[in-house]
């Protein structure tokens, strides 16, 4: 039994025209979320873009979150850093204030490092927390951090750090790499990063998933995964599996993170859902853009296909 799974969401990070982080908008994010039945929460994740804010500022946003009643243990977060120092820092935060997990990305910006250069710098983060109960999720993303987490990397790290490196996020979208890594690890949570393919990595062993698409589809993914080891018994299961492929087909055809941003200052009608930091660019008239339009409507279908109090 893995130690950890279930849905979680990668949550949006929204923030002001000033482009600092808007708290208020962020606590009512996640306070809506977990009415949508997660099991929790990763904060500064990739659509949480974490690579564009500070240490300062994401200790001090989950800070607030605390003195606002949201729980730590429902929360992971995003601690991966080329600067050691700082995702050394991140992680002990964490660790302190008790959250359920860190989700740690490799060093990026170098190529074509070693597996023993990134074991290095995982031991390293690892061994600085000082705490052997603390559970760590490898970030496999290598079409952003240009690391691939393979074999060597996670069977290595089991054996040094047996009660602290947990599980692995997979966000390849390779499905044969996600079965396999299943397979080959006993009790060790592979999470699906795409909501569409959660479905069939879990009822292979998978441990559920964290994935951004949650921020507009949580209560339905949390059905799906939920609910999966009884789907004959479900009405229109198949066509719940259906709307949230569409859901991802729509979100990758346009940069996400912007999409549902531009998705959410329409559906709310709060225009600061609409800023990004830089490098990336917002969605202009976001409630004439097709792709938004098309979101508004399958998000509609949730709510007439998902069971009520689901």
């Amino acid at each position: 039994m893995n130690k950890i799974n279930g849905v979680y969401c990668a949550a949006l990070t929204p923030i002001n025209q000033d482009l600092s982080i808007n708290k208020d908008l962020y606590l009512r994010h996640c306070q809506f979320l977990m009415k949508q039945g997660l099991d929790g929460l990763t904060l500064f994740g990739t659509n949480g873009e974490a690579s564009s804010f500070s240490i300062h500022q994401k200790k001090e946003t989950i800070q607030f979150l605390l003195e606002n009643r949201i729980d730590p243990k429902i929360l992971m977060a995003g601690s991966g850093s080329s600067s050691l120092e700082d995702a050394i820092e991140m992680t002990k935060f964490c660790a302190d204030i008790g959250t359920k997990a860190v989700l740690v990305l490799p060093p990026y910006y170098f190529k074509n490092v070693s597996d023993e250069g990134v074991i290095t710098y995982y031991r390293n983060v690892i061994e600085a927390c000082g705490n052997n109960s603390f559970h760590f999720l490898l970030y496999n993303i290598p079409q952003h951090s240009g690391v691939t987490i393979n074999f060597n990397i996670i069977e290595n790290l089991i054996k040094f750090y047996p009660n602290n490196v947990i599980g692995l996020k997979d966000s390849t979208g390779n499905m044969d790499s996600m079965l396999k890594t299943i397979k080959y690890f006993d009790d060790f949570a592979v999470f699906c990063g795409n909501g569409a393919l959660a479905l069939h990595t879990s009822r292979r062993g998978g441990a559920g998933a964290i994935t951004g698409d949650a921020n507009i589809s949580a209560k339905l993914l949390s059905f799906i995964i939920h609910n999966f080891k009884r789907e004959k018994e479900i009405k229109h299961f198949n066509q719940l599996q259906t709307l949230m492929e569409n859901i991802r087909n729509v979100l990758s055809s346009h940069e996400q993170i912007s999409l549902l941003k531009a998705y959410f200052s329409v559906a709310d009608r709060i225009e600061d859902w609409n800023n990004l930091m830089p490098p990336l660019k917002r969605i202009e008239n976001p409630s004439n853009n097709k792709q938004v339009i098309a979101l508004l409507d399958l998000i509609r279908q949730i709510e007439k296909l998902v069971p009520s109090g689901s």
